[in-house]
């Protein structure tokens, strides 16, 4: 069974393509007759409806930040081979049932929950909430970002400018905190940068945006204005570039 790389932006793609309201494998391990299939599982986690994804971060949480929340109630991998099971509350695709799941002092447990496995500290971020009506429900960011940085789309990692005026900065968080939520939309665009959100612990958030529909990721409606201010510190006004 082999699992998917949690981290890397390609994962976020594959689940903007095929990842709803439930997690859907990118492909299965299950038998049909003498016929095998692999899954490739998404590094997720289920409760009260939210999937959460795996989010690895260069700076690590603080465990004296964390209360107890929950815990695991079913490990997927290993243990599903139907392609088409549906994810339920207290499920995870890697973690084993039992394991603890923690809030993060400071965020909403509807934007980031940490597990503990061999020791290691593990943030996940929510990336589809059915009762998700604006971009405050999926990310809970307000106050609390010190810069923005643009990133290509080749790699999700090259950085081609960064925001970090912070009137500005707090203008477009406000943006997306006030931009209303629709999961539903499969239509993203074409023209595609990936936003990272530094913040002020130390950790950052990091989400796909096209610039041509003003999603971003999850169905995040963002406004022509939002658009505009990327667009110009990509390219600056006077540059000669289009």
């Amino acid at each position: 069974m082999k699992k998917l790389a949690t981290s890397k932006f390609t994962s976020i793609l594959l689940l903007l393509s095929v990842l709803m309201l439930s997690l859907v494998a990118s492909s299965c391990n299950s038998q049909t007759g003498n016929v095998i299939v692999n899954i490739d599982w998404v590094d997720f986690l289920k409760f009260n409806d939210i999937t959460y994804l795996r989010e690895i971060q260069n700076n690590p949480v603080n465990q004296d930040n964390l209360t107890f929340y929950t815990e695991v109630k079913f490990k997927i991998a290993d243990n599903v081979n139907n392609p088409n099971y549906s994810s339920k509350n207290g499920d995870a695709a890697f973690l084993e049932a039992g394991t603890k799941i923690y809030t993060l002092a400071g965020y909403s447990p509807n934007f980031r929950l940490v597990a503990i496995k061999d020791q290691e500290l593990l943030i996940y971020e929510a990336d589809t909430n059915p009762n998700a009506k604006k971009g405050s429900d999926l990310l809970d960011i307000g106050d609390k970002v010190d810069c923005i940085d643009i990133n290509s789309s080749i790699d999700g990692k090259t950085e081609l400018a960064s925001v970090k005026d912070k009137m500005q900065v707090d203008q477009l968080v406000q943006m997306v905190l006030n931009a209303p939520v629709d999961q539903t939309l499969h239509k993203t665009g074409n023209e595609q940068y990936f936003l990272e959100f530094h913040l002020i612990d130390g950790t950052v958030t990091k989400r796909s945006y096209w610039l041509d529909s003003g999603i971003l990721s999850r169905g995040i409606q963002l406004p022509e204005e939002f658009k505009d201010i990327i667009r110009i510190t990509v390219v600056p006004l006077g540059s000669g570039v289009r």
